[in-house]
């Protein structure tokens, strides 16, 4: 059964195993300078039950001239995700990616 999960101030209906999610807690309305002892590689993952993982995170980390990865592995495959999106310093941006990531 989906669930509703707020990530960035947007709301998302997800059937999932588990969430980390520290991306929330960024303030996109300062600059990257302001945020980046956040900036980490380790920002959300996403679990599903279907056993696909949407990870996000910044890199490299804690770098101003970095941007964020959005990878969905399937299988466990880390070494080659199924799909792999990079984002800038723009939050809506971020969302559209993790939706299209997220399937």
């Amino acid at each position: 059964m989906k669930k509703t999960y707020v990530i960035l101030g947007t709301d998302f209906e997800l059937e999932l195993i588990s969430i980390f999610d520290e991306l929330s807690t960024i303030d996109f309305s300062h600059g990257i300078e302001s945020q980046i002892m956040v900036l980490d590689e380790d920002l959300l993952q996403l679990s599903f039950k279907s056993g696909i993982i949407v990870d996000v995170g910044w890199y490299p980390a804690f770098e101003t001239t970095g941007e964020f990865i959005i990878n969905r592995i399937a299988n466990g495959c880390w070494d080659a995700p199924e799909s792999k999106y990079s984002v800038g310093w723009d939050k809506n941006r971020l969302i559209s990616k993790i939706r299209k990531a997220i399937g």
